[in-house]
């Protein structure tokens, strides 16, 4: 469905419209809101921190590894990707975006929030496509990370911790975007993003009567 056809479809209704400027906002106010979903992004992501932690415990006082080396390569993991691992993370939300259908995405950036974002230009998806979409990066790269722990030696082994640590935290954007489409899935999300205004738009179906009744006044219109 392109752009044109979802605002002249009578099932559908302009819904909301979110500056891509106000979405640290938006990422908060959908995190205090408590779905199922971010209340379990955030166990695992503590969880992931307590297991560090006591791992870490666990191997320098069995004289494993120095409490020096842990620290300082768990901090390595987090910088490598707070800066090299940013342009991949939005670069498989492109290939995403492109496995999907989308023929063309551009990326941005507020650097001054430390935000960055994929988007496809006036491209429609709905929840099946946008949950590729999202979460795509989180799955690639933690994955990966997670499986080179065990093909390195035990230095490496705490920079890819770091590295599963801070990526993991950093994917907060993307879960509350999908957090917010399964609250209201029951709507038909659909969405696309204006690139030229900087906006990302949503469309929600319309009560079947209602639907219906706009459809008629078309057709009388038309005729």
């Amino acid at each position: 469905m392109t752009v044109e056809e979802l605002q002249q479809d009578p099932a559908y209704e302009h819904w909301l419209s979110l500056s891509h400027d106000e979405i640290l906002p938006f990422v908060q106010e959908e995190f205090g809101r408590r779905s199922w979903l971010t209340r379990f992004y955030l166990l695992l992501n503590l969880a992931l921190l307590l297991a560090m932690i006591l791992l870490g415990a666990w191997q320098v006082s069995h004289g494993l590894i120095g409490a020096g080396t842990v620290i300082l390569n768990g901090i390595l993991g987090i910088l490598l990707t707070l800066t090299l691992l940013v342009p991949l993370h939005e670069g498989i939300h492109g290939l995403a975006y492109r496995l999907v259908g989308a023929p063309k995405v551009q990326y941005g950036s507020d650097i001054r929030k430390f935000i960055f974002y994929a988007m496809a230009d006036h491209f429609v998806v709905g929840f099946p496509q946008f949950i590729v979409v999202a979460l795509a990066p989180f799955l690639v790269i933690n994955f990966f990370a997670f499986l080179a722990i065990f093909y390195v030696s035990l230095n490496y082994q705490w920079i890819l911790l770091g590295v599963l640590l801070m990526h993991t935290g950093a994917c907060a954007g993307d879960i509350a975007m999908l957090s917010f489409f399964l609250r209201h899935r029951e709507k038909g999300l659909l969405t696309y993003d204006d690139v030229g205004r900087n906006t990302s738009h949503f469309y929600r179906e319309r009560p079947v009567e209602e639907a219906q009744g706009k459809e008629e006044k078309e057709e009388a219109r038309n005729s």
